[in-house]
């Protein structure tokens, strides 16, 4: 009889093992999702004039990236006509001359260019960048820039990092590991016309009419609310893997794909394999690194802000940034910036990071609006800020089946030799047949931490048992115990 084959998980990497399985053959599967929507870290929403994107947002790349081919080939993507470069704003409500700000965030951004010197730097990524701006404030390439405005551009470049990374501090991130992750993003950002970023499960599923094709019917397969808490999988060929639910459903699969995040792994693995896993595994979800960052969404009745106007970076001064480590808004202080998204005219979103972002998230949503509306009228008194008309936000550590944002490499996977082509063996049997198998962005080498990287990772471990079956394979009715 054919395999059968459980996925846990339905977010980006989910759903492109599934269909990468279901259009070569195999339908004889379940999908178990702990939450009550399909998507994952993938999360649109209607909202204000259009939707928002709670987590995946922007199509990195246009090169080398199965999103963008995707999207690109029924028109579905475009890139952002932004401002040359962001505004910054000090906390006293004056503006750094653009020019200024080019020149010292350009030279910072321009350092990891030298890919020698970063493959061989022994420290953290923040040591390598606080290496780079003493040097360059040594050499005067900031010349005719007071210092505390070089300093205080430098920190927002770091908060700025932090939330394109997504860690608590770049003093925990590799330097060295930077290099694993193949970036060939340029200088603009490419949208969804105002569709979300979930367009992308529905271009896997086949559902949109510029497909011209029949749907994948997910919905015969999936089962929501099913958060896994037990994978019991055998050594003997002859023994199935048998997976318990929190709500005591168990079911029995040949293999088992999951591709929940890597905050699970961590928080889970423990209990949630038998036997416990080998050390190698172990080591990867140890070693490797997933962070927070979040989304506060303010919607206005009308923007405050001219047309054109695009967001500001935040630059606190020295003193008033004492003041509020003392204050209760203390929180804000990782927000990075705000920006006004394309096809939302309304809405203001915040980013944050880290320890303060998890703290944002279990603050009652009263408390949140207080502290934006304290940052927005201190930074931007040329404006009259009113009360928003409505507010959401992002809490993506505070959900059980997340547990973070995405991932990176930090110092302690360098010490630990952690590796995603770790975290992505399967676990096999006596004979060498893969039972338990990992993907998600987490796994993927290269393109860790985007929905590209997700989606290739899913699409690996499908061709893993294509190929494994091949000119093998007959159908066979999947059994719930």
């Amino acid at each position: 009889m054919g395999p059968r084959i459980l996925i846990i998980g339905a977010g980006a990497a989910g759903i492109a093992t599934f269909t990468r399985l279901y259009e070569n053959g195999f339908d004889n599967m379940v999908i178990l999702e702990a939450e009550n929507r399909i998507g994952g870290r993938i999360h649109t929403v209607p909202y204000g004039a259009n939707v928002v994107d709670y987590g995946a947002q922007w199509v990195h790349s246009n090169v080398d990236n199965c999103v963008y081919d995707m999207a690109a080939k029924y028109n579905l993507v475009e890139i952002e006509s932004h401002p040359e470069n962001e505004i910054c704003i000090k906390s006293n409500g004056v503006e750094i001359p653009i020019e200024n700000s080019n020149l010292v965030l350009q030279v910072l951004t321009d350092s990891i260019k030298d890919v020698d010197r970063l493959k061989n730097y022994p420290k953290s990524l923040g040591d390598f960048y606080v290496d780079i701006f003493q040097e360059s404030m040594k050499n005067g390439k900031f010349d005719g820039i007071d210092n505390e405005t070089c300093y205080q551009l430098f920190d927002f470049f770091l908060k700025y990092h932090h939330t394109y990374n997504a860690v608590d501090s770049l003093f925990e991130t590799s330097a060295a590991g930077l290099l694993e992750f193949t970036d060939h993003q340029d200088d603009y950002l490419i949208n969804w016309k105002g569709r979300g970023f979930k367009t992308v499960i529905d271009l896997m599923l086949k559902r949109l009419p510029e497909q011209n094709s029949t749907p994948i019917p997910l919905q015969n397969f999936l089962v929501l609310n099913q958060r896994v808490i037990n994978i019991n999988y055998p050594a003997e060929p002859d023994e199935k893997c048998t997976v318990t639910c929190a709500d005591g459903n168990k079911y029995s699969a040949d293999h088992v794909i999951i591709t929940v995040s890597l905050g699970v792994l961590k928080e889970n693995y423990p209990t949630l394999f038998t036997p416990k896993l080998p050390s190698m595994k172990i080591n990867a979800i140890s070693g490797l690194y997933i962070g927070t960052i979040d989304k506060m969404i303010l919607e206005f009745e009308q923007p405050f802000w001219p047309s054109g106007w695009h967001g500001f970076g935040i630059l606190w001064n020295k003193q008033d940034l004492e003041e509020l480590r003392k204050s209760d808004y203390r929180w804000v202080e990782t927000i990075c910036a705000f920006f006004v998204p394309e096809y939302q005219p309304n809405l203001l979103v915040g980013w944050i990071y880290g320890e303060e972002a998890r703290t944002m998230e279990m603050l009652p949503e009263t408390r949140v609006i207080e502290g934006l509306l304290f940052v927005l009228r201190k930074f931007l008194t040329k404006f009259n800020v009113p009360n928003p008309k409505s507010f959401s936000r992002s809490t993506w550590y505070a959900n059980e089946n997340f547990r973070g944002s995405y991932t990176s490499r930090s110092v302690m996977a360098d010490v630990l030799n952690a590796k995603a082509a770790d975290l992505a063996t399967p676990l096999v049997n006596t004979l060498g047949k893969p039972v338990v198998q990992f993907a998600g962005e987490a796994s993927h080498p290269e393109y860790y931490s985007t929905v590209q990287g997700a989606i290739g990772s899913g699409w690996r471990e499908a061709d893993r048992l294509i190929e494994l079956y091949r000119d093998k394979r007959t159908t066979i009715q999947f059994s719930k115990l």
